[in-house]
């Protein structure tokens, strides 16, 4: 009898040191879920949060959407959304930012780290961590909005440049498809321009040669510098700008910049074969539409502005020549992200909402929405069907970008130095070496 009640004894006492380990694992597992977040498929600890959110190109519907499924999970944080307009945005923001009574999110141009990081916070490691964000985004997210091991940015899309082209003007001319290569586009070009006996362009090849009627003309000048091989700041110190230093190239030195600025800038020269564009040509968007020109660069969300502008236009989409289809495939990235302020009570809901956002079924939601091509890596494949934008989502993986020091004064260096090559006050490689200086000057200064 005193043996079953031993027996009986260390019974109730293995389950009860049992039940308490199980009690004490779960626990454990409990906490290791909540410190872990959304990396254990688990819903992340967030705290009450009244999110304000400012953009740009993003409709209040679009955004509104997702705030209302963001908050089915997370009832306690709303999220309050305006959108500006781009010509007032960044110095509304500055303003606001200085006053102590800016957003929580702000929509960031993808050069915007390298002047404005000094008002963004990192995202915190427990929403995500750095090896999943790199492994989300294509390469050229990572560059933009990574700096050291800190993230400071999520993008809702990217965007390339491409070719658009009037099929009308082709067939004319003969020509069955449009150009892949560079030495493609140049032979085809006095095919398609019509000049009249006075002199005046009637109907330009390409819209290429000058800076301010040209839709972007610094990113088109950009890319070809990146086909060529230009490192355009110095690999250990973004703040030092090299892109017009020269390489040693069979013997002699060269440099690649002053080369894509010479090509670029031949479509407005007239002792050229090539001319085909001068400065009195009208906007080269305007100039497509109205059909005066066979040829721009453009990119994804001018699609829909063609067609609405010129529903009749027979035109197609063609990515962006390369100098060699064999090797050094290069584009140029131009778009936007959401970053947030240093000056937010709540920055971990807010990255916790970004995340949200660019999650794979609401990013392939967003690109069906406003057909803004994928930042995700894992949707690059997918979206690459579409007829009219797949071209564009293809390039992605291409993409390239550089830290700029502020990208509205460098857009006015390029420009500039465009008119100068253009007036023949100096020539390219003197050109360029003054504009890499002008530019490093605004590097020094956002450094200070």
């Amino acid at each position: 009898m005193a043996q079953n009640n031993s027996l009986d004894s260390f019974v109730k006492n293995r389950k009860v040191i049992i039940i308490a380990g199980v009690a004490l694992f779960s626990m454990i597992i409990l906490m290791l879920a909540n410190a872990l977040g959304f990396r254990l498929g688990g819903r992340q600890q967030l705290e009450k949060a009244n999110i304000v959110m400012w953009g740009v190109w993003d409709d209040s519907d679009t955004i509104g959407s997702y705030a209302t499924e963001f908050r089915k999970l997370y009832p306690n944080i709303s999220v309050e959304y305006r959108k500006f307009t781009p010509q007032e945005y960044e110095t509304e923001l500055i303003n606001a930012l200085a006053a102590g009574r800016g957003p929580d999110i702000f929509a960031m141009h993808h050069t915007w780290l390298g002047k404005h990081k000094d008002k963004m916070a990192a995202m915190p490691e427990e929403v995500m961590t750095l090896k999943e964000y790199q492994d989300r985004f294509v390469d050229v997210v990572n560059k933009d909005f990574i700096d050291g091991d800190s993230i400071y940015g999520f993008p809702l899309y990217t965007d390339t440049l491409a070719l658009f082209y009037n099929k009308d003007a082709f067939n004319d001319a003969g020509i069955a498809n449009p150009p892949k290569t560079w030495e493609e586009l140049q032979a085809i070009v006095p095919q398609l321009t019509k000049i009249d006996e006075n002199g005046n362009i009637r109907q330009a090849g390409v819209a290429m040669g000058t800076g301010e009627n040209i839709n972007r003309s610094p990113d088109i000048l950009t890319a070809l510098m990146f086909q060529l091989g230009v490192e355009m700041t110095a690999p250990d110190d973004p703040s030092r700008i090299t892109f017009a230093q020269n390489n040693r190239v069979s013997g002699q030195q060269i440099s690649p910049a002053s080369l894509a600025i010479n090509f670029y800038t031949d479509f407005a020269n007239p002792r050229k074969e090539v001319y085909t564009w001068n400065a009195a040509q009208n906007n080269s968007i305007d100039a497509f539409y109205e059909r005066e020109v066979a040829m721009m660069f453009g990119y994804s969300y001018q699609v829909e502005a063609v067609k609405a502008k010129a529903p009749r236009l027979n035109f197609a989409i063609a990515p962006l020549p390369q100098i060699s289809l064999d090797s050094g495939l290069a584009n140029f990235a131009n778009y936007w992200g959401y970053g947030v302020s240093n000056q937010s009570e709540t920055p971990k809901e807010a990255f916790a909402f970004l995340k949200f956002m660019t999650e794979k079924e609401n990013s392939q939601n967003y690109f069906l929405k406003t057909k803004r091509p994928t930042p995700r890596r894992d949707l690059v494949e997918t979206q690459s069907q579409d007829i009219d934008y797949g071209v564009f989502v293809k390039q992605v993986l291409q993409a390239k970008t550089w830290r700029q020091p502020d990208n509205n004064s460098v857009d006015r260096v390029f420009i500039e130095t465009m008119n100068i090559v253009n007036s023949g006050l100096l020539d390219a490689n003197r050109a360029m070496s003054q504009a890499q200086a002008d530019i490093q000057v605004l590097a020094d200064n956002f450094s200070k």
